[in-house]
């Protein structure tokens, strides 16, 4: 039984294999990605729809791949039968760099003198980049910022957002309201999620890290403790709620639908907001300050593997999709933020009522990247669930997240 599993999985690996080769030999140019909405597929379709009219000479096949997306690709990496252009998240970029699986674009940029590398954010860039060698171009970027509801705000005496942590508590106690005095909370200042990725702000604005410059775990410390107990004494102190305790699916949704006045969301929210929620009269700044100011800005890769027969032809793609045209039609919309200096000042986001604080935040946005196996995603979730529903002893249950994540480190 073994040995007939075994033959079929080097079949399969053997005829991935024969598949792409074939595949390059016919000069396609395969590209996978995941999408999160309808309106991303259209827009990624109108994107290589601009490649194809401005270059007719490349065939480009598009696969999308809806689940698992790091697990799949890693998989095709493992089975030579990767596509010659893909995302790669920000958070798991490290292990890829670690593996040396692939391209290092350095030449091709070097030889492309209307690519001009330095027009990008250097944060964004340094996520995909190793010992001076770029694996990755980013192609856009996201970050949090507070959205809070005008409305609420004037009726609760409040003219401007917080600034700082201090006002953040005191708005939130103002803004949280019994309307009709039936003993329950009808509104709440702030919707808070049981998350690493909403608490590490706050960790960052706290002057802590996740990890040190050597990749070693900073969880039980005192700038993540003092800054974990103050975001989930926001929760403690009744005047922030989280989706489950309203019966709502995310944060998005319980300020949508006006059952908290504040929430720390990203640039995808805010097509959400016009489209499902009408009615919500808002506006947006940027998060407030602790010992610093500080957000977590989220960007994405698009990279070629090492083993690719079409490496000419993928970065002539991989060049227009984060090349000055390509970067201004996929962020045109504002489903996400350019990561081109040049094109945040063409599309003049940095004026915009909205998405001007997003691009202000570049200043101290702060990429968040782990280098270690994606399973302390999981860890650290459970422990923060742990802490919200179950009101787990905190400063233990960090020293037992950090030892819970030890073994997952990626080894140089």
């Amino acid at each position: 039984m073994v040995k007939s599993t075994l033959k079929y999985l080097i079949l399969a690996f053997s005829l991935a294999l024969i598949a792409s080769c074939i595949r390059d030999k016919e000069n396609t140019i395969r590209f996978s990605s995941w999408q999160s909405s309808p309106s991303e597929k259209r827009l990624t379709d109108s994107l290589l729809h601009c490649f194809s009219k401005k270059y007719p000479e490349y065939n480009v096949k598009f696969e999308l791949i809806p689940g698992n997306y790091s697990e799949k690709i890693q998989l095709m990496l493992g089975t030579h039968s990767a596509p010659q252009v893909f995302y790669i998240k920000d958070f798991v970029a490290p292990s890829y760099l670690r593996y040396d699986v692939l391209q290092p674009l350095n030449e091709y940029i070097d030889k492309d003198t209307s690519f001009d590398i330095d027009d990008f954010y250097p944060q964004f860039l340094d996520a995909f980049t190793k010992n001076g060698i770029i694996y990755g171009i980013p192609k856009d970027f996201g970050c949090f910022v507070l959205f809070y509801n005008t409305d609420m705000f004037k009726a609760a005496g409040i003219n401007d957002p917080p600034k700082d942590w201090a006002e953040l508590e005191e708005f939130s106690r103002k803004l949280t309201k019994d309307a009709n005095s039936d003993g329950k909370i009808d509104q709440y200042g702030i919707v808070v999620e049981p998350s690493i990725d909403k608490l590490m702000p706050f960790v960052f604005q706290n002057m802590g890290s996740f990890q040190d410059k050597d990749g070693n775990l900073t969880l039980n410390t005192p700038e993540f403790l003092e800054a974990l107990e103050y975001y989930y004494g926001l929760y403690k102190k009744n005047i922030a709620t989280i989706p489950t305790d309203v019966s709502m699916n995310n944060t998005e949704e319980v300020f949508g639908r006006k059952r908290a006045a504040m929430v720390i969301s990203g640039g995808w929210f805010v097509p959400q907001l016009k489209d499902q929620y009408t009615d919500v009269n808002y506006k947006v700044a940027f998060l407030p300050k602790g010992k610093q100011m500080a957000t977590i800005a989220f960007t994405v890769s698009y990279s070629s593997p090492k083993e690719n027969l079409l490496k000419e032809e993928s970065w002539k793609l991989l060049s227009y999709l984060t090349g000055k045209e390509g970067m201004k039609v996929w962020t045109s919309t504002g489903i996400a933020m350019p990561t081109r200096k040049s094109i945040a000042a063409q599309l003049d986001y940095i004026n915009h009522p909205e998405y001007k604080y997003f691009m202000g935040s570049v200043d101290f946005a702060k990429v968040f990247q782990v280098e270690y196996n994606e399973r302390w995603y999981s860890i650290t979730q459970s422990a923060m669930q742990a802490i919200f529903y179950e009101e787990a002893d905190i400063p233990q249950k960090l020293k037992q997240m950090e030892d819970d994540m030890k073994s997952l480190r990626i080894k140089k």
